[in-house]
């Protein structure tokens, strides 16, 4: 079973996701935080500059002297902002570069994950985390990282060159600073715990909007336009007043910079003041004293907006960890792993499997030989669909109860395995592209021959020639604009193409008339022939020609034999024949 998010904050670090990105992109920061330097250390020599030309015309300076100094202020100015360019160039760079590989990293752990984690996980969340919560990571990683460390630089500097001007002066300017960890550290606090509910909450809108424009036909179907409108509106509502719980938050770190700042600005002037008075300072020292004084102002004031990127940062940073720190159930282990070709034989030992309580599939005992094919049939829920996904290992299987070849599933190499193995399910899902990228997705190297040979077996060739640019039409979201028959013969298609040594159809003709079925049955034959096959369906007559017939209930073997046999029989099989044989009777009247 995975692990919680909180025992694994116990033996890792918060931090260790980015950091392992940081230290890949390290040359890149180191040159950022030279320029950082450079560009403020440039940037406050000017106050000194200041200081001596105000020296100068208190002495009667030449003007080639003050001139001199003119020129140097000027050219110290330009060369800090080549710098600050160089900073931005460097830091920002590599803060997208960051967001880059961590989105990748993010979408390669989310395929790893078993189907039973998207079974309790919501789209809409997964998206907000990969798009919001990534954003705000990067503003930590990048522009608080760069303006933290300005501040730092700021700070030093400015309050070295203070203590040059006026030791008495810096000690009166840095007593009202010790108010400053005190706010920081409690409207920080404020802020992380408003920035974790925000970002929770645009979790919740996004996975509303997803699920309605995938839904949409089902919502205009049953007028619950205005109710789904009147919900959004309500969850919109929320989330803007989140964020003016935030802003309000926010804004409170403004007002207590600027009483800081005033309270320093008036200490200093004060001060100041009767010292240039009593002519204990020349009045460029007290010039010079205010300008770093005010370059401190900035810093202060910026480090409540940094400590707010940092707290979301940090939130978002938490979200996107509870999906990268969650263990995939499936796993290919360690060690040699089976990769030799699959001959199709799998044999089910008395396996017993079940989702979370219940078991949905109970003392499972069936042998099926290399090129057989297996009828799966019986009432809903009766464990079809999960017998067959346990051969790809969608879902753990306990050693020894399932062998294919032989060898245990678990020791199976994962994409070997699921290589060899082609699935068309019931409710098929096709990709925004064009009907023959959908075919060929498995096997993109095959030729436009194979694809159109798949789609003749699979009986869709027909309706492929009457589409507007044929093979290269463009299917909609999810293949919305094809038919439910054209979606489940378009999977088939697909499964043919890969070539497997087992073929798995699991319901995949529901949709299609007895006609198409019969059709499909018909011409599938030498693709079945010499090959492994599982065909489940709830109609008989898909089943009927298989070399072995089982019949599920309640997850337990009741019946198994060809068609013949459990006619004879006269149980379960025999009477939903019967049904089955009335209806299609009664459906020709």
């Amino acid at each position: 079973m995975p692990k919680s998010t909180e025992e694994t904050n116990e033996t890792r670090g918060r931090f260790s996701t980015v950091t392992k990105h940081l230290r890949h992109y390290r040359g890149y920061l180191i040159v950022g935080g030279i320029c950082i330097i450079l560009t403020n250390g440039l940037a406050l020599i000017v106050p000194y500059i200041t200081k001596i030309i105000f020296d100068l015309l208190e002495n009667q300076g030449t003007d080639d002297e003050r001139l001199k100094w003119v020129l140097i202020m000027f050219g110290l100015a330009l060369l800090s902002g080549v710098f600050r360019f160089l900073q931005r160039r460097t830091v920002i760079w590599a803060s997208r570069k960051i967001e880059y590989r961590l989105r990748s990293e993010l979408f390669d752990h989310l395929l790893k994950l078993s189907p039973s984690y998207y079974d309790n996980t919501r789209t809409g969340d997964i998206m907000a985390r990969m798009t919001s919560d990534l954003e705000a990571v990067r503003m930590m990683v990048g522009p608080g990282i760069m303006h933290m460390a300005s501040t730092a630089v700021v700070f030093v500097i400015a309050i070295s060159f203070m203590v040059h001007l006026s030791l008495e002066l810096t000690l009166y300017s840095l007593a009202p600073m010790v108010i400053l960890p005190i706010a920081v550290n409690r409207l920080g606090n404020l802020v992380h715990q408003r920035a974790t509910r925000i970002q929770n909450h645009f979790s919740a809108l996004t996975a509303t909007v997803q699920e309605n424009i995938a839904g949409m036909r089902v919502v205009k179907a049953f007028r619950q336009e205005g109710e789904e409108v009147g919900n959004f509106d309500g969850m919109s509502l929320r989330y803007f007043d989140l964020n003016m719980d935030m802003a309000r938050v926010n804004a409170m770190f403004s007002p207590v910079m600027m009483s800081m700042a005033a309270l320093l600005t008036l200490t200093v002037l004060y001060f100041g003041g009767v010292q240039v008075m009593d002519g204990t300072i020349p009045l460029g020292t007290l010039v010079a004293f205010f300008a770093y004084l005010s370059m401190l102002f900035w810093p202060a004031i910026a480090v409540g907006w940094v400590v707010s990127i940092y707290q979301r940062g940090k939130a978002s940073l938490d979200r996107i960890n509870k999906i990268l720190w969650t263990e995939p159930i499936i796993e290919n282990g360690n060690g040699d792993r089976h990769q030799e070709p699959m001959q199709g034989h799998i044999e089910f030992r008395n396996l017993r499997f079940k989702y979370e309580t219940d078991y949905v599939l109970d003392v499972i005992d069936l042998t099926i030989e290399p090129g057989q094919t297996i009828g799966l049939i019986g009432m809903t829920v009766s464990g079809k669909s999960t017998l067959v996904s346990l051969l790809s290992r969608m879902y753990p299987v306990e050693r020894g109860q399932l062998l294919i070849d032989g060898v245990d599933v678990n020791d199976w190499d994962l994409m070997t395995l699921r290589r060899q193995i082609g699935f068309a399910t019931q409710e098929p899902f096709l990709f925004s592209d064009s009907v023959a990228e959908n075919i060929r997705f498995g096997n993109g190297g095959v030729e436009k021959d194979a694809i159109r040979e798949a789609a003749r077996t699979a009986a869709l060739s027909k309706d492929i020639e009457s589409f507007p640019d044929d093979y290269d039409t463009m299917v909609g979201e999810r293949g919305i604009t094809l038919s439910g028959g054209q979606k489940q013969r378009t999977a088939i298609a697909r499964a043919i193409m890969v070539q497997p040594s087992v073929l798995i159809l699991d319901d995949a003709t529901s949709s299609v008339d007895t006609q198409t079925e019969d059709e499909i049955n018909e011409s599938i034959k030498s693709v079945l022939k010499g090959r492994t096959s599982i065909i489940i369906s709830h109609r008989v007559s898909s089943v009927k020609e298989a070399d072995l017939i089982v019949y599920l209930e309640n997850g337990r073997i009741a019946e198994k034999g060809t068609h013949d046999e459990l006619i004879s029989l006269g149980g379960n099989y025999a009477e939903l024949y019967r049904a089955q044989l009335l209806a299609m009777e009664l459906e020709k009247l």
